[in-house]
């Protein structure tokens, strides 16, 4: 008797629905992160070549080494 009163207690809407959420949870896409270190190398690197480029512009002699008045000559 004890396994009729088993089968008249069951909810059968109840474990439909706790079916659904399992499958829902099981089916949904797995969050993927997304690697940071990639992105933060590259930033550095290219921060880091913009310093040495400006440094060199700065510091290079400029590119004519004739004065100007010599090759224009006189106004």
């Amino acid at each position: 008797m004890a396994a009729m009163a088993d089968i008249e207690s069951f909810n059968a809407d109840a474990a439909f629905a706790e079916a659904m959420a399992d499958a829902r949870v099981r089916l949904e896409p797995p969050v993927v992160r997304e690697r940071l270190w990639p992105a933060l190398l590259a930033a550095t690197f290219f921060a880091i070549s913009a310093l040495v480029f400006a440094t060199a512009a700065i510091l290079a002699p400029p590119a004519h080494l004739t004065p100007i008045a010599a090759v224009r000559g006189p106004l």
